[in-house]
């Protein structure tokens, strides 16, 4: 069965049939029933009978006698039903159906089917048509919204997800007026991004113009403060548009019609409780127009309509995620390979890489979360300081930067030095400021492959010291190769390491802590190295780095406090190790205190140094305070070329401050007890007594600052004149000559 259609063809001018010589109003027996609809006509097509039923049903009291029946059909179905009365006619005796709505007193809109059969007399010449028919309205409505729902749902798994919506409301709004046929017209308002609802969808009016108008959810006719269909009228609209500007109410009233709509059928869309939708349907002749089955139907149409959006926002999410990190928000490698890979207009583009060398630490010292929350900051930050744009993206590891428009270094210099800027500053809640990020740079023409373009920032961020921004060279590449090498070896002799810390590539050498007057070992330091078999002894400053990178800092902490232990059990003097921001976590006491078990020793031979920067974090307080409770002795690495005040150092649980190499250096090989860098050293030392901490000066390396220093009253000193770092088997020699 088809729907009703929309357009309405013109009514043939002519007469259907000669007239009839029937009597009026004959006697039938068909006055008794209630449903079927009986009418009969001359060859003419005027009245000459109709049943009590047909009466009731068009609101008639007795029957228009002599007017034309097709007078009583609506105009678009007139052809229709002349050209059925001509085929009975034509065939007589044989029955022809025809549907077609009659226009009823007080009903929006009817539907009915009819037989037409020709009447002939005994000769066998037609003399009049019969007619019987009954109301199809409901079961024709029903019909058609099973059509359209299952026509909407096969193109809902057809298409597939991605759609966009504008296009499925107007869809949506097409059905709508076909499943509500008592609708004379509609559209369609959509929630945008900016919280508004936008007309999308129009049949009717001028879409155009009413896309002009835009209307926020607090105002009246985009919610009409209800969640289910309702139905308003004239009187409804008008003090709806009264209560917004005059602008846009113009619009409304205008190519939008409000003030002639009688009748309003208002159906909102809801999704996860948030309305993102209204489908609008206007009767322009009654206030009655729709009815509950209308209601019904509408409602049933703005479910499905709302799994389809919600199936859309599931889509769009998958799809944000796939090229977003979830945890920040921010674009992720993914998006930025597809914008790398997207065609574009000539010219140049940088891609900057920048490495948070903090990043771990405060990872192990604050917890998983606040590194999102540094990330995020940071990310804000960034974007801050260049257009709108440019992309930055975040690997889990470090942050991306494109910037398209860069064809010479000195274009990206401004962003980079922004960058540095807006970094510098404080981080909220962070105790000690964090260290400047790191920033390799790479320069690409339009036809640089993605992958290559990231390999070179990556070398260039390999490069870079953290506050450093390097341009990726070619001679950068075997930079690189050489610091892969260096990881893959590092990796391998970890993995090889023994227990005792003679074997293996990686060993602890051990730098003794002496009493200035008499030479007496206090205590030793003990200091990780790596001797590789064919590279030899590779500097700390180049293999501790990378282990920090790798994150595999933690491992080795923990074996060289447990070499660090047996050493100190072995020689019976205290040990002192020197602790990484990614051991300070909340189980180091207990780690610590079962390699002291293990050794035999007690807590106070094992002595943990820590430097300024890291011993301020408030989250490393905490375990330093642990340890301290414990028995360990705590020093102060490198003071006085941090953070530290006097009022965070007396909240510290240390015994012994560190005087770092610096102050030597200032002071020269021949010091003078007037300069600046004499009168400070004497200033620490006195500090020091004051507070009942030892003082360690760092760094003696000759004669005249030994004689210098215990000149000063200075007690206790480190350094190459007084004994350089050595293994263990020469350490234990040492020991046995000097103690």
């Amino acid at each position: 069965m088809e729907c009703l259609p929309r357009s309405r063809p013109s009514l043939p001018q002519k007469r259907i049939l000669p007239p009839s010589p029937r009597s009026e109003g004959s006697a039938t027996p068909l006055e008794a029933t209630r449903h079927i609809l009986v009418v009969r006509t001359d060859l003419e097509g005027r009245f000459t009978y109709a049943n009590r039923a047909y009466l009731e049903y068009m609101g008639l009291e007795r029957l228009p006698l002599g007017d034309f029946a097709l007078d009583q059909v609506e105009p678009a179905d007139r052809p229709r039903v002349a050209e059925v009365v001509q085929q009975a006619l034509a065939r007589p005796g044989e029955a022809f159906w025809v549907e077609f709505g009659k226009p009823r007193p007080g009903v929006a809109w009817s539907r009915s089917r009819w037989e037409f059969v020709a009447v002939c007399d005994p000769a066998g010449r037609p003399v009049e048509l019969q007619c019987s028919g009954y109301d199809i309205s409901d079961e024709y409505r029903q019909d058609c919204f099973r059509q359209e729902m299952t026509d909407l749902l096969a193109a809902t798994l057809t298409t597939g997800a991605g759609n966009p919506p504008v296009a499925l409301l107007r869809r949506v709004l097409e059905a709508a007026l076909r499943i509500v046929p008592a609708a004379q017209a509609g559209s369609v308002t959509l929630r945008g991004p900016d919280g508004r609802f936008h007309f999308v969808a129009a049949e009717g009016y001028d879409l155009e113009a009413l896309s002009r108008v835009s209307l926020d959810p607090a105002e009246p006719l985009s919610l009409s403060r209800h969640i289910q269909a309702r139905i308003f009228g004239a009187e409804d609209l008008a003090r709806f548009n009264a209560r917004i500007d005059p602008q846009r109410r113009a619009v409304l009233e205008g190519v939008g019609k409000a003030g002639r709509i009688q009748a309003m059928l208002s159906v909102p869309v809801v999704v996860r409780g948030e309305v993102r939708a209204y489908l609008y349907l206007d009767h322009f002749g009654r206030a009655d127009a729709f009815d509950a089955l209308d209601l019904r139907h509408a409602e049933v149409l703005a479910y499905h309509l709302a799994l389809v959006l919600e199936k859309e926002d599931l889509h769009q999410r998958a799809e944000h995620l796939r090229r977003h990190d979830p945890q920040t928000g921010l674009a992720n490698l993914a998006l930025l390979l597809e914008t790398l890979l997207a065609p574009r207009s000539a010219g140049g583009r940088a891609l900057l890489a920048l490495r948070l060398p903090d990043l771990e630490r405060l990872e192990e010292l604050y917890g998983p979360q606040w590194r999102v929350t540094v990330v995020q900051t940071v990310g804000r930050r960034i974007l801050e300081g260049v257009r709108l744009g440019d992309l930055l993206a975040w690997d889990g590891r470090r942050f991306w930067l494109l910037l398209d428009g860069v064809d010479e270094p000195r274009e990206a210099l401004p962003v980079v030095e922004r960058l540095r800027q807006s970094l510098a500053q404080p981080i909220p809640n962070l105790a000690s400021p964090t260290t400047p990020p790191a920033v390799g740079i790479a320069l690409a023409s339009p036809q640089t492959p993605p992958e290559e373009l990231l390999q070179q920032a990556e070398v260039a961020l390999s490069q870079a010291a953290p506050g450093q921004a390097v341009f990726f060279e070619a001679s950068l590449q075997q930079a690189l190769l050489e610091e892969q090498w260096l990881v893959e070896a590092l990796y391998r002799a970890i993995s090889r390491r023994r227990p005792s810390a003679e074997r293996g590539e990686l060993r602890l050498y051990f730098q003794p802590v002496l009493e200035l007057a008499g030479g007496r070992p206090v205590h030793l330091e003990a200091l990780l190295r790596w001797r590789h078999p064919h590279r030899g002894l590779i500097p700390p400053g180049r293999f501790i780095p990378l282990a920090e990178r790798q994150g595999w800092m933690a491992e080795l902490g923990d074996w060289t406090i447990a070499q660090a232990a047996q050493a100190s059990a072995a020689w019976g003097i205290p040990v002192a190790v020197n602790l990484s921001a990614l051991q300070l976590g909340p189980g180091l006491p207990e780690a610590v205190a079962a390699h002291c078990r293990e050794a035999g020793i007690g807590p106070q031979r094992l002595i943990l140094e820590v430097t300024e920067g890291l011993a301020l974090e408030p989250a490393a307080m905490g375990v330093l305070q642990a340890l301290a409770e414990r028995g360990h002795p705590l020093h102060l690495d490198d003071f006085g070329s941090g953070y530290s005040s006097l009022e965070q150092l007396t909240r510290l649980p240390i015994r012994a401050v560190k005087l770092g190499q610096g102050f030597l250096r200032d002071l020269g090989e021949d010091p003078l007890p007037n300069s600046p860098t004499a009168r400070v050293l004497a200033a620490v030392r006195s500090l020091g007594e004051g507070l009942g901490l030892e003082v360690i000066v760092e760094g003696i390396e000759t004669e005249t600052q030994h004689r210098y220093l215990l000149a000063q009253g200075f007690r206790l000193g480190q350094g190459y004149w007084l004994g350089r770092p050595q293994s263990a088997r020469k350490t234990a020699r040492r020991l046995e000559l000097l103690i």
